[in-house]
């Protein structure tokens, strides 16, 4: 019903104002909350009239039996308040005792409550949520606002138990005019769009006690000069400053707000589209008249002042179709203006059958009815709207589509409008959130897994499905999503619900949507690949319980990404519909002791063949990357290592395989691999230098961590290997050798008592040489046989040779030596037992020592006769020297004790400091030549 008052004209600065009038406008202003109001208790239970009738008195008197009692000097008191009896006897049945005893409060803490956003508004139902503004006064201490936030959390407890999903929003009036602070509510993000926020306030909220807003009283004709008209009220004591709020203007809106708030909407789009592409369409008709819009707040203050005005005509969402509209119409946008309609009925009459009762339901047929009739709108489209809004998944699917291309392109009118970049340096923290969250969702690329944004209106979903791998051309394939069973030849992909170019990117787009069930029916047909129905139905039920646990619940404020894009965890899908070529001959198979899938038997066959690797990010996106082969499984692993959130762990990554009769080792074996990466790599600096050796096929990979990156590479053969080993190092770095890694050496087990700053030398004495294993201080390796030779004589000869590169500060003084002798007994068993050198008194009696001049060329002293090496006959002169120190000139090998060389002639390179093994390689080299 429509209400006519006398139109109200306050007139500007110098001009009449009667306070009477003022006041006619307040009491205008609150008839007309009243109604909106009353139109919100239309979709209410009668239980939950209790709510409405008992807020304010919550934040205005505190009763221990009354909900959301905190204690007796939490903040409470609201300014020209007094509870109507409604709200006494509703206070009544939870105190029977309770009355009410007005008491003059010097001090009145709460200022202001509002309700605020779809309350009061034809597309308010039992399902939405109620955003209340609670107004204090600036100078609350910490302690009283922490109470007023605790009793409001109370209140929206006992709002839940009534049905009713309420948020409160502390409101601090003066810090919101600054742009301070300012509150989110559940449709709009403060610090994106202050001026927008404050504009849907004045234009939805429902005033409920204390002051009023002082935008009120400002006239329409004087909303461009608002401060200048409020400050005038004030000073000539027009109004009172206890009586009213200021919560500023909209004549300060800046262009740039129009892009926050068009990602603000955009980001709100994700989870209910067709809302917020009614806000974008608003956005950009305000962005369209800048630098004056016709804000929708003011031609509401407009109509008010005015006397001609009822809650239907001045409905919030009304008046957004009203100006989107005018505006699309304008624009030519036909397609645009029909997506408009859509959102404005879906938003009315809810997306499902629950959404409105049948009272409801007629109210909101009726207010639909008049819309169409209004604006002309085809005959048949509200039937039609009707008809088709409880969605199945093509329907969803293909809508979309259409919903994320209209929100780009609302994204870019609104850059193209204001010529303001999304990626700007001067943007604010918020809005780099929200850029990064509609990158994540929106952007489309290879191997990411879509969500729909309608996905929450799907209401008839299929209970069979049918797969099938569609031939495009000769060569291509695309595999297909089909409701019900396969269609009849000749199959179409465009009959599909949704196409994709791997079967497991349909499989997951399907359980991210909603469309799993455990007993869902499905009919699976390929060429390419063959999955048994059991490992179908397996399969379906891991991608349901990795996706569950991942995805549902979670965290969808934008504090996620703050922080970079990391993966939270992997799911690895090994050899996924591929049959071994090695289990389809045969003649071929075979069975090993050697039980490495990834180097099995003689022949070293690897069993990983293709991968994929289902991942979810902290940024909720889930993506799918396929791998091929042993290179293709390091290179999944690594990705994992380093592309995972830390702390990393052992669930950081699952392995399911179904190969037959091999897929449980195969997946216990590459996840081992994994966990001792995760011992060998994650969390501890000293772990940088590790290196981890494992089979690959007929070769083998190392692992290493180099910046703080896992890499690796292949080592195609033995040889390849001991020359790893056998390599100066920067730094002490351990190795980790896997299983079946020199099994038939000795090497493995000689590493695990591999220590820094330690030369270790391990020597295995047989019947015709003696086998020297040296560990350096840095762990490299080197190894040497000794042919008719004594054991301790060969400790004492590098004993002395490293004893003495210290002395000459060659090699650090720190450096410790340990020597030990290694037995294997008759059941194999490697052992390693401590051995004493005991150094003989003849042992410095003849010092050997090599000198290498860079122009001259190389000389041995021997004590202090100089030889020049520059032939065969200078290295024979020098043998005949050396034999005549030995008694009855024994021909045994001959030792050098000491090298001064230049660096690079011991294969030192720039700013690489020596080690023993420098020394120790040169050495032999050296000792070769004499000993031939």
């Amino acid at each position: 019903m429509t209400s006519r008052f006398p139109p109200i004209h306050l007139g500007a600065p110098g001009e009449e104002i009667s306070k009477k009038d003022l006041h006619a406008v307040t009491q205008r202003f609150k008839y007309f909350n009243q109604g909106r109001l009353q139109r919100m208790r239309e979709f209410l239970q009668p239980r939950q009239y209790e709510f409405l009738h008992l807020l304010p008195l919550l934040f205005h008197q505190n009763h221990p039996l009354l909900p959301g009692f905190v204690s007796l000097e939490t903040p409470a008191g609201i300014p020209d308040y007094l509870p109507g009896k409604q709200t006494v006897d509703t206070a009544k049945q939870f105190s029977k005792g309770f009355t009410y005893k007005r008491k003059a409060l010097r001090n009145y803490p709460i200022q202001s409550i509002f309700l605020m956003g779809s309350v009061g508004s034809m597309a308010f139902s039992k399902d939405s949520d109620i955003d209340i503004w609670l107004c204090h006064q600036p100078n609350l201490s910490i302690t009283e606002l922490e109470e007023l936030r605790q009793k409001a959390r109370l209140v929206e407890k006992w709002a839940e138990s009534l049905k009713l999903e309420v948020h409160f929003f502390l409101v601090n009036s003066e810090q919101f005019k600054k742009g301070e602070n300012t509150p989110i509510s559940s449709e709009s993000s403060g610090e994106t769009q202050h001026y927008l926020l404050l504009e849907e306030f004045y234009r939805t909220s429902i005033y409920i006690a204390g002051r009023v807003p002082v935008w009120w009283l400002v006239p329409p004709h004087q909303e461009k000069m608002y401060a200048s008209y409020v400050a005038h009220l004030l000073e000539n004591r027009f109004i009172s400053e206890t009586d009213v709020l200021d919560f500023g203007g909209l004549q300060d809106m800046p262009l740039a707000e129009f892009v926050s708030a068009t990602l603000w909407h955009i980001y709100k789009s994700l989870n209910s589209p067709h809302k917020a592409l009614l806000k974008l369409f608003l956005m950009e008709s305000y962005a369209a008249e800048f630098p004056d819009p016709h804000w929708l707040c003011v031609s509401m203050k407009q109509a008010i002042y005015s006397g001609d005005f009822n809650v239907d005509t001045l409905d919030p969402y009304l008046q957004i179709y009203n100006k989107v509209d005018g505006y699309l119409r304008q624009a030519g946008s036909t397609q645009r203006l029909n997506l408009a309609r859509e959102c404005f009925h879906i938003k009315i009459m809810g997306s499902s059958a629950a959404a409105l009762d049948t009272k409801a339901r007629y109210l909101h047929d009726a207010f639909m009815e008049m819309i169409a009739r209004r604006w002309h709108w085809p005959e048949d489209l509200l039937e039609n709207l009707g008809n088709g809004k409880f969605w199945d998944i093509k329907k969803a699917n293909s809508e979309h589509s259409v919903i994320r291309d209209q929100l780009q392109q609302c994204l870019r009118i609104i850059l193209k409008i204001t010529g303001n970049p999304i990626d700007h340096p001067d943007q604010n923290g918020d809005l780099k959130l929200l850029s990064r969250k509609l990158r994540a969702f929106l952007d489309l690329r290879p191997g990411k897994v879509e969500i729909l944004t309608t996905r929450a209106m799907v209401y008839n979903k299929p209970e069979v499905w049918a797969i099938a791998e569609v031939p495009l051309t000769d060569t291509e394939t695309v595999w297909c999503l089909f409701d019900g069973r396969l269609p009849s030849q000749p199959i179409r992909p465009e009959q599909a619900i949704k196409q994709c170019e791997t079967m497991l990117e349909l499989l997951c787009w399907a359980v991210m949507n909603g469309l799993y069930r455990r007993d869902i029916n499905l009919h699976f047909h390929a060429k390419t690949q063959k999955i048994p129905d059991t490992d179908l139905s397996r399969l379906l039920t891991e991608l349901f319980a990795f996706l569950t646990a991942h995805l549902a619940h979670k965290e969808t404020g934008l504090d996620v990404y703050k922080t970079p894009n990391r993966l939270l965890s992997s799911l690895l899908l090994i050899n996924l519909g591929e049959l071994l070529a090695i289990d389809g001959n045969q003649q071929q198979f075979m069975m090993s002791e050697r039980s490495d899938p990834l180097s099995y038997g003689e022949s070293r066959y690897c069993f990983v063949q293709g991968m994929h690797k289902l991942s979810v990010s902290s940024w909720g996106e889930v993506t799918l990357r396929q791998y091929t082969g042993l290179e293709g499984i390091f290179a999944c692993l690594t990705e994992v290592f380093n592309e995972t959130a830390k702390p990393l762990t052992a669930e950081s990554l699952r392995v399911i395989c179904y190969t037959r009769g091999r897929g449980r080792s195969i997946a216990l074996r590459v996840e081992t691999i994994f966990q001792r990466l995760l011992a060998g790599f994650a969390g501890h600096p000293q772990q940088d230098a590790n290196r981890y050796i494992l089979p690959a096929a007929a070769g083998f990979c190392c692992f290493k961590l180099q910046n703080n990156v896992l890499g690796f590479y292949f080592l195609e053969n033995h040889n390849q290997l001991i020359h790893e080993l056998s390599s100066p190092r920067n730094q002490f770095s351990p190795v980790i050798f896997d299983e079946f890694v020199l099994e038939q050496t000795y090497i493995p087990f000689l590493y695990r008592h591999n220590r820094a700053d330690q030369v270790q030398i391990f020597y295995h004495p047989t019947s015709k040489h003696v086998a020297v294993y040296i560990i350096d201080e840095k762990g490299a390796l080197f190894v040497r046989q000794h042919s008719n030779a004594n054991p301790q004589h060969i400790l004492v000869h590098y004993c002395v040779f490293i004893k003495t590169l210290q002395l000459q500060a060659k090699l650090p003084e720190g450096i410790g030596i340990e020597c030990y002798e290694i037995q294997k007994n008759s059941t194999g068993v490697v052992s390693c037992h401590p051995t004493q050198v005991k150094q003989g008194s003849t042992v410095l009696d003849l010092r050997v020592r090599i000198v290498v001049d860079r122009l001259k060329g190389q000389a041995v002293y021997c004590n202090e006769r100089k030889f020049d090496l520059t032939d065969a006959a200078s290295y024979q002169s020098l043998k005949n020297y050396i034999f005549g120190f030995r008694k009855n000139h024994e021909d045994y090998p001959f030792h050098i004790t000491e090298i001064d060389a230049p660096d690079e002639i011991l294969g030192i390179e720039p700013f690489d400091r020596p080690q023993s093994l420098h020394y120790l390689n040169y050495k032999q080299k050296i000792e070769e030549k004499l000993n031939i």
